[in-house]
């Protein structure tokens, strides 16, 4: 596995002394060297700076972890070392730094309309494809779980790609989604690994991550509709009956052979919570591995802006704000960070106000500069097969001043602008990718 903390010339297994957890003690630079599924810390690498992480460590019963001298505090003069409350990654080089902006893709805006036309033809097959593959999965044909194991390799490799990694958003309206679960599945597998992939986790095990995205809501086909189509008015006893479906969804996928037990393990605990009022077994903090906060902080996230409810469904922005705000006590706040600094405070689908008034719909995630997206912008000039498109990257050009409610707009807004009922997210070289194999 690659190494969170990113200098893999100053933390490499060979510089790196194999020490019993036992043996640990405040102010040593670690490296946990197991999987990300089998520890709750943010980073794999880190310096350990209370006598908590010592005890959660010894906790993992791990026969021996990595300690880095040279990074511990006490290290001999003259050595690199770490601040002792410096457990974050370290920054790239200038160089790297310089290699990954000149490697970024900007989206101009004759790639915007051509990605638009993609997705109206494209993206609909996915989720065909992606219908019939629940199906397969639901029935126990092998066939399903291949065809889900190929979308997330294709994902994941697109998403550790710099040159692929920009992402947009598609709007649909509701008749043209017969199930849209199968657009949340989508969803929270694919914004699942983007969020992942702050964290440094490898490909591998962000592949998992995706798979559980993907998957996580499976069990719900063997919930009746009606509850599943009623959350937010079950008796008590239809709330237990839905609260049984992460444990369906394991049940079902563990009739496939080998099917990794980590992926079994998020989907069985993606409505656990922080302060243990999820379910179904109440975890509390630590007890709820990093892979598993991503999954689950990104499912209600996807579930704020695509609510079923109609009049609850809340803006990309608003609803990244309402998590880092009122929700600290649900999600681990370095994941709903790592959400913002992934997806931008003004994530792809979000109506923003600019500096000269004009208002606009957020197009993409911009790598090189969160706040400096492509707007779609509303101009009764542009003919609405022909909008106009602000690179707000460009010099000169106007910034955003602020996030609208889709409350607050009027509904000639909302029309030039086409916003639709729900919202999908996908990578931007991903419908290029999935036409190319249609052909």
């Amino acid at each position: 596995m690659t190494n969170p903390a990113g200098d893999t010339s100053r933390t490499s297994a060979t510089n790196g002394i194999p020490t019993r957890p036992e043996d640990l003690r405040v102010g040593m630079y670690v490296d946990l060297n197991c999987s990300w599924f089998k520890h709750p810390f943010p980073w794999r690498a880190f310096k350990i700076t209370s006598e908590t992480q010592l005890a959660t460590i010894r906790g993992l019963r791990l026969s021996s972890v990595l300690v880095y001298p040279s990074e511990s505090d006490g290290a001999p003069s003259g050595s690199d070392s770490v601040s002792p409350l410096d457990s974050s990654p370290r920054e790239e080089s200038p160089a790297q730094a310089e290699q990954s902006a000149a490697c970024t893709s900007k989206l101009t805006q004759a790639d915007y309309h051509q990605a638009v036309s993609l997705a109206n033809q494209v993206y609909q097959q996915v989720v065909h494809r992606s219908t019939q593959m629940m199906k397969d999965l639901c029935s126990g044909s092998v066939e399903g779980l291949s065809n889900a194991k190929l979308m997330i390799n294709g994902l994941s490799t697109l998403i550790t790609n710099t040159e692929a990694a920009s992402t947009m958003a598609s709007l649909f309206d509701a008749e043209q989604l017969d199930n849209p679960s199968i657009l949340h599945a989508l969803n929270v597998g694919t914004m699942s690994m983007m969020v992942a992939r702050h964290f440094r986790i490898d490909e591998e095990d962000l592949r998992l991550i995706g798979m559980a995205g993907l998957l996580h809501d499976i069990g719900e086909r063997r919930i009746p509709l009606r509850i599943v189509r009623n959350r937010s008015r079950l008796s008590r006893v239809e709330a237990q009956e839905y609260q049984r479906h992460p444990q369906h969804a394991v049940d079902m996928l563990k009739q496939f052979p080998g099917f990794p037990e980590e992926v079994l393990e998020i989907i069985r605990n993606h409505h656990e919570r922080l302060d243990g009022s999820g379910y179904p077994n109440r975890l509390k903090g630590d007890q709820i591995p990093l892979p598993t906060r991503i999954v689950s902080a990104v499912e209600r996230y996807d579930s704020c802006i695509n609510n079923p409810e109609t009049e609850q469904s809340m803006s990309p922005a608003e609803a990244l704000a309402h998590m880092y705000k009122n929700q600290k006590h649900l999600f681990a706040s370095e994941v709903v960070v790592a959400m913002i600094q992934t997806f931008g405070v003004y994530p792809p689908g979000t109506v923003v106000a600019l500096t000269d008034g004009t208002l606009g719909l957020v197009l993409n995630i911009n790598l090189e500069s969160r706040l400096k997206p492509l707007i779609l912008a509303c101009n009764p000039a542009s003919p609405k097969d022909q909008p106009e498109i602000v690179d707000l990257a460009q010099p000169g050009n106007r910034s955003i001043v602020r996030a609208i409610s889709k409350t607050e707009l009027p509904q000639e807004i909302k029309e030039y602008l086409q916003l639709k009922r729900w919202t999908g997210y996908f990578i931007q070289s991903s419908i290029r990718t999935i036409q190319e194999q249609a052909a």
